[in-house]
């Protein structure tokens, strides 16, 4: 009788920092304990996207696996953060998305909002060692253009009709920051071409900084792609799901900008809005009060140019908050 062979990682690959983000303590500690049995030894944990982004900002890990739903803000939430904020360490960080929905339509989400791959639950010990594989062998170039901030999407160099990551008429250009290779250079234990890499990073890492966006643009393009989001859920009835879920990162940039030029309960209804899309995977709830959400964050958004839209938007906001103080809990 033959014996299934053990999973084993090349030996160099036993150097990496890995980071796991999941709110669930039995899950960081499964795919730890499979990361541990592999032979890495820097293995770090967070229970919220707040604790993650601190553990980047202070022991720097060389790759991220995240959940995608979590209570308090979701995995996508963590790679916006780590893709546009002034103060992410890396926005070339690569993140391997864990969840437990592989459909086209959440691969095209993450895909747009970042991520550089994904894992689809339940995770094994052989799939986690692809991933690590790939992240290291493949890494892909950095796009920074006006929609997008991460991994170039396109994953071969076949000739395209159109190339999709330029921008479009009327648009900047698009940047495309050439990979680094440093993981590569550190499971090589090639020490020279470690250095070489780690000036090429600093050289790329200059570079991204100097195109993030200022607030008031972000502001100002999360206001517009929010705008027609919430038309088109309002007036149709055919892509409502991945439209929904497709607001999560232009809400998350809207806090980020601060919010300052909107009503006072913006902060409220978008923290809730938040809530909704993020919790429980499921957008199938009550379609009435996600229907006030829309239409309060709509009118916030137009208060600027009508003026009466800010008390419409008040009074929406506290029948949210009724229905949400009334709900059993």
């Amino acid at each position: 009788m033959r014996h299934k062979a053990s999973i084993t990682i090349p030996q160099g690959y036993r150097c990496l920092h890995v980071l796991i983000v999941d709110d669930v303590a039995h899950i960081r500690s499964m795919v730890r304990s499979i990361l541990r049995h592999l032979g890495l030894e820097r293995v770090s944990e967070a229970g919220s996207v707040d604790e993650a982004f601190q553990i980047i900002r202070t022991l720097s890990p060389d790759i991220v696996f995240t959940d995608w739903e979590m209570p308090n803000g979701c995995g996508l939430e963590l790679v916006h953060k780590i893709r546009t904020h002034p103060a992410s360490p890396d926005p070339a960080l690569p993140v391997v998305m864990l969840t437990a929905h592989g459909s086209h339509e959440h691969v095209t989400i993450g895909r747009n909002a970042g991520v550089t791959d994904f894992l689809v639950k339940p995770v094994s010990p052989a799939r986690i060692v692809e991933r690590l594989l790939d992240v290291v062998n493949r890494q892909r170039p950095f796009v920074i253009s006006p929609g997008y901030r991460g991994p170039d999407r396109r994953r071969t160099s076949r000739p395209v009709a159109v190339d999709r990551r330029f921008a479009r008429s009327g648009e900047k250009g698009v940047i495309l920051v050439q990979p680094d290779n440093l993981l590569l250079a550190r499971v090589s234990g090639d020490e020279a071409a470690v250095q070489q890499a780690r000036r090429q990073k600093e050289g790329a890492l200059s570079l991204i900084a100097r195109t993030l966006p200022g607030a008031e643009e972000t502001e100002e393009t999360a206001r517009r792609t929010l705008g027609e989001m919430i038309d088109t859920v309002l007036t149709s009835f055919d892509r409502t799901a991945d439209v929904l879920l497709g607001m999560i990162i232009p809400l998350q940039q809207l806090r980020q900008a601060g919010m300052a030029s909107l009503p006072p309960s913006a902060e409220r209804v978008v923290v809730s809005l938040q809530r909704i899309l993020t919790e429980g995977g499921s957008l199938s709830g009550d379609l009435g009060l996600m229907r006030l959400h829309l239409l309060a964050l709509r009118a916030m958004l137009n208060a600027r140019q009508t003026p009466d839209q800010t008390r419409v938007a008040e009074e929406l906001a506290a029948r949210i908050e009724d229905m949400a103080r009334a709900k059993p809990r």
